[in-house]
């Protein structure tokens, strides 16, 4: 632009501008323009001068609307508004957290009652159970969820979960507590023992053995009691590799204060001293007998029945030794397996001597109950074996690198709230018969896709995607 084209675009200015009261025109800086409308309302742009040829002036050229004049204040364009609150956008993770949360206001109320660092036990447990996070990772889950807003300043650094596991792993008085909070109102307690692999040198109760993949490493004894009426776990107790397991049981049991425990075993747990052993502490069990045990009669002279998932059970009841012994036949099963060996067997004198004990299932037991709440609590196992299953697999706790004995209290304590989280999620499915559809880990996954929006100091519900609306109505979630 040359000098007269400069002095024109300034006479230009001049005249737009010459008229407008004080307050106005604080607002005018170089390169804008103010436009004064009907009703003495004032309009800011942003304006650049062109040359124009064909006219042989200069031509004003409008580039952006910057808001309205008023005596109070420039007042911005509502995109330019909006714009701004956007910048101040917060995203975090919601709906797995809220489900979690849903699920554990006993939790909650447990852990606030009996532990200082309730807020940091809790936080640790979800995310062990969402995303079977090391203590590393934690904060940073933490702070990415909407946990940090419902469970504020929570101090969940690596050194202050650290510090937070060995505090109330020296704390076993509270963990017990909190645990029998848990156990109420159940009527019966499955108790079973597995192994907990330590790589850590200063677990003193770690001892060397084999586990049942036969690994020969550093592990201690978890007790686990299950509870039959909750379909639950309820319980824990991290025991010395080498300890006596009976022994270990009877001091479970006196520690839960749990009314009735009983040991629910596997096939290979049978043997007279075991089952003397655990009569002498007065410990009720269900143990399974292998099927070519000589106690078995499979002759079903007294035969009965009761319905088990829609199909008839068959059982005879009689005495050995002065035990019950008990002996159900599910005939579909049976049928299966006769089936099943025939395919791969030819030899029809075998089929015949071992026909008799297909589809069977026998126990030796000292409890005074139905032939019907005998085969329940046996089919309980298998529930108890997926909390075992869960523990290690799912929740990745089997593997400890705790430094001492107190964190390995500590950790699996925290993994333990975790596993309980885990079957209260399971409960759900089950009881909207989606289990057949989804997992625990379908349901996390879906509702981490949940999030919560803070625009400026408003928190909004972000929109929910399709799936997992779909999810959050058919299991009934209370989250929109």
């Amino acid at each position: 632009m040359d000098s007269m084209q400069r002095s024109l675009y300034i006479d230009i200015m001049y005249i737009y501008n010459m008229t407008h009261p004080d307050w106005v025109l604080k607002y005018k800086r170089k390169g804008t323009l103010v436009q004064k409308k009907r009703d003495n309302l004032y309009y800011l742009y942003r304006v650049h001068s062109k040359w124009n040829k064909e006219k042989g002036r200069a031509q004003l050229i409008t580039d952006e609307y910057l808001g309205r004049i008023t005596p109070d204040g420039l007042i911005e364009p509502k995109t330019k508004r909006i714009m701004k609150r956007f910048d101040q956008v917060t995203v975090k993770e919601y709906g797995a957290t809220f489900l979690i949360q849903h699920l554990s206001s006993d939790i909650m109320k447990a852990l606030r009652e009996n532990f200082h660092e309730w807020k940091e036990i809790f936080v640790f447990a979800a995310m062990r159970l969402m995303h079977a996070s090391p203590m590393k990772n934690v904060e940073f889950l933490y702070r990415t969820s909407y946990l940090s807003e419902s469970l504020q300043d929570s101090h969940v650094s690596p050194d202050s979960l650290g510090k937070m596991i060995r505090n109330i792993g020296m704390d076993r008085g509270s963990m017990v507590r909190f645990m029998q909070s848990l156990m109420k109102g159940s009527r019966y307690m499955a108790l079973d023992l597995t192994h907990v692999l330590s790589m850590s040198e200063g677990i003193i109760s770690a001892t060397l053995g084999h586990n049942s993949t036969s690994e020969f490493l550093p592990q201690v004894q978890l007790a686990l009691l299950f509870s039959l009426d909750h379909d639950a776990p309820s319980y824990f107790r991290v025991l010395p590799g080498s300890i006596n397991s009976a022994m270990s049981l009877k001091e479970t049991m006196e520690e839960s204060g749990a009314s009735h425990v009983v040991l629910v075993a596997d096939t290979g747990f049978y043997s007279a001293a075991n089952v003397k052993s655990l009569e002498s502490m007065k410990l009720s069990y269900i143990i399974p007998l292998k099927r070519s045990s000589k106690l078995i009669d499979y002759s079903f002279q007294t035969e009965k029945h009761f319905m088990f998932h829609d199909q008839p059970i068959f059982y005879a009841k009689y005495e050995r030794s002065g035990r019950t012994m008990y002996t159900f036949r599910n005939d579909f099963l049976k049928a299966e397996e006769e089936k099943d060996y025939l395919r791969r067997e030819k030899s029809s004198e075998k089929f015949k001597a071992i026909r008799e004990r297909m589809g069977t299932i026998s126990v030796i037991t000292n409890l005074k109950v139905s032939g019907e709440i005998v085969y329940d609590m046996l089919k309980s196992r298998m529930e108890v074996e997926q909390a075992y299953d869960t523990f290690k697999n799912t929740i990745h706790a089997d593997r400890s690198y705790m430094r001492d004995d107190h964190q390995m209290q500590g950790w699996v304590f925290v993994n333990f709230i975790a596993l309980v989280m885990h079957y209260r999620i399971y409960a759900i499915l089950r009881k909207h018969d989606a289990l057949s559809r989804y997992s625990v880990h379908d349901v996390i996954e879906h509702l981490e896709r949940v999030q919560m929006l803070r625009i400026g100091e408003e928190w909004k519900l972000s929109e929910i995607p399709k799936q997992s609306r779909i999810l959050i109505e058919k299991i009934g979630i209370p989250i929109m």
